[in-house]
C-alpha cells in the first residue's frame, strides 16, 4: 500500500509541473502544434517510468549515493528528491522548447530514450527481493 501511495504521489507531482505547458504561447497552434504534441506526449512515459523505478526501489538499498538514506536504503527524501530532479528537468525542457521550437524533436527523442532506460532499470529492480 506504501509502495503504491508513493508511486502515485510521484506520478502526481511530477504532472503537476507540467499540467499548464500548453496554455502559453505566441506561436500559432498551427505551427507548433505536430512537434510540441509529440514532445508532451513524450513526457508520460518518461513520467511513468519514473514512477516505476521509485515503486521498484522504495524500501530497498539504494546504489546512488545522492539517493540513499541514513541507512542506505531508497526512502520518502529519495522519492522527494527523485520527483523535483525529474520536474527541474521537464521545466527546463519546457523553457527550451518553448524558446526554440525545433529543440521539441530532439527532447522528444531523450526522454523516450531516458523512459526505456529507466523502465529497464525499473524491472530489474522488481526482480530483487
Amino acid at each position: 500500500m506504501r509502495l503504491t501511495l508513493s508511486a502515485f504521489l510521484f506520478a502526481l507531482l511530477s504532472f503537476a509541473s507540467f499540467a499548464r505547458a500548453g496554455e502559453v504561447t505566441s506561436e500559432s497552434p498551427a505551427q507548433s502544434a505536430p512537434v510540441a504534441a509529440s514532445w508532451k506526449l513524450s513526457l508520460a512515459p518518461l513520467l511513468a517510468s519514473q514512477g516505476l523505478d521509485a515503486a521498484s526501489s522504495y524500501g530497498k538499498r539504494e546504489l546512488n549515493p545522492l539517493l540513499a538514506g541514513p541507512q542506505g536504503q531508497f526512502g520518502v527524501s529519495s522519492v522527494v528528491i527523485k520527483v523535483g530532479v525529474t520536474s527541474g528537468l521537464i521545466g527546463v525542457e519546457y523553457l527550451i522548447v518553448k524558446a526554440h521550437p525545433a529543440a521539441a524533436r530532439f527532447f522528444t527523442k531523450i526522454n523516450w530514450a531516458a523512459a526505456g532506460v529507466t523502465a529497464g532499470i525499473a524491472a530489474h529492480n522488481f526482480t530483487i527481493h
